[in-house]
């Protein structure tokens, strides 16, 4: 019971070092001692318990936000590819995300819209373009990355408890008019 106690010591220490977010720290936490318990058998050297806890600490922690990134862009990926809205506001925001992606880069807007808006695969993209998957697949990350970035810079989106927008402010620099 002891060794728990100051594994658990340890993972939580560590944690708290790394991130302040309660709700994080909980869940990676206990992430961390499933994993702890699945794999001590490997730990080779018990003097290297410290050192071995963080490093399942860091990469459990890289992984969670690998995991929460990759959900948002997936969210965001899907708001701006669905079609059909039953709410008003729903619709005024794909305008607005429709605005933004508009004063992305060429080579990035034509890639969005190819890929997320008209539903082109990207391996289909990158043969008729004559580009490598992997170029194609970075430059869409990175476009992906620049409209997240846009979106919470300049709009403030309220949810439902669906993911429904209910209330968004409009980004500073767009004209009122132009989505309305």
């Amino acid at each position: 019971m002891k060794a728990y106690q100051e594994i658990y010591s340890i993972i939580t220490a560590y944690i708290h070092k790394l991130t302040s977010d309660k709700h994080i720290i909980d869940e990676v936490t206990q992430e961390v001692l499933i994993k702890v318990h699945q794999s001590i058998q490997t730990l080779q050297h018990e003097d290297k318990l410290t050192s071995w806890l963080k490093r399942i600490v860091y990469t459990t922690l890289m992984d969670y936000y690998r995991r929460e990134q990759s959900l948002l862009t997936q969210e965001i990926g899907e708001l701006v590819s669905m079609e059909e809205y039953s709410n008003e506001g729903n619709e005024e925001v794909l305008q607005c995300i429709q605005l933004l992606i508009d004063i992305l880069p060429e080579e990035e807007r034509q890639l969005m819209i190819a890929v997320e808006i008209e539903g082109v695969k990207q391996t289909d993209y990158a043969k008729k373009h004559q580009l490598p998957l992997s170029t194609v697949k970075s430059r869409i990350q990175r476009a992906r990355q620049k409209l997240k970035d846009t979106i919470k810079s300049n709009c403030f989106l309220t949810n439902d408890v669906y993911g429904n927008v209910v209330d968004y402010k409009k980004p500073s620099f767009v004209d009122s008019e132009k989505i309305s």
